[in-house]
């Protein structure tokens, strides 16, 4: 696979996915990387429906995916995307090399705290964070291509070093 970006949103595939990012990485392969629709035939149907013709959409599990990436030969230029970065931590933990998050859309729930305009993070989600960046992953936040592209630091300095 050649990944172009991995991308944290919980919506997964939506608007800013499938117009902006796919169009300004002339992206071929959306992969789905969450073990609850990897295993649920109507999500995946209804993700399916709004993605164009011609982009290929894969689901995978946390599992399945680091296989993938290790074992596919496929050239398509891929967007993968996740709904947490405690996935994210996961399929690091699983073998996948990572060296930059794109941190888009993290929606406000019970448990959440708003950090800037697109992201709301629970503790969990921030100990994931903190063990993604002492792995050495960058973490920036932009939710479309056009944004500027800001450290997630930025907004949360407890992951500062």
């Amino acid at each position: 696979m050649d990944i172009q970006l991995i991308r944290i949103d919980d919506r997964l595939i939506h608007g800013q996915v499938v117009v902006g990012w796919v169009k300004a990485l002339s992206i071929q392969r959306l992969v789905v990387v969450n073990d609850a629709i990897a295993k649920n035939t109507m999500q995946k149907t209804l993700m399916e429906m709004a993605v164009p013709s011609g982009l290929k959409v894969s689901f995978y599990s946390l599992e399945e995916a680091a296989v993938a990436i290790r074992q596919e030969n496929e050239k398509a230029r891929c967007l993968l995307l996740f709904s947490s970065p405690g996935d994210v931590l996961a399929f690091q933990g699983q073998g996948a090399t990572l060296s930059t998050v794109n941190v888009g859309g993290m929606h406000f729930g019970e448990g959440k705290t708003q950090v800037c305009k697109t992201v709301c993070v629970s503790t969990e989600d921030i100990e994931a964070f903190k063990a993604l960046k002492n792995r050495g992953v960058e973490l920036e936040i932009r939710a479309v291509p056009g944004d500027v592209r800001e450290s997630l630091e930025k907004y949360l300095p407890e992951l500062k070093g």
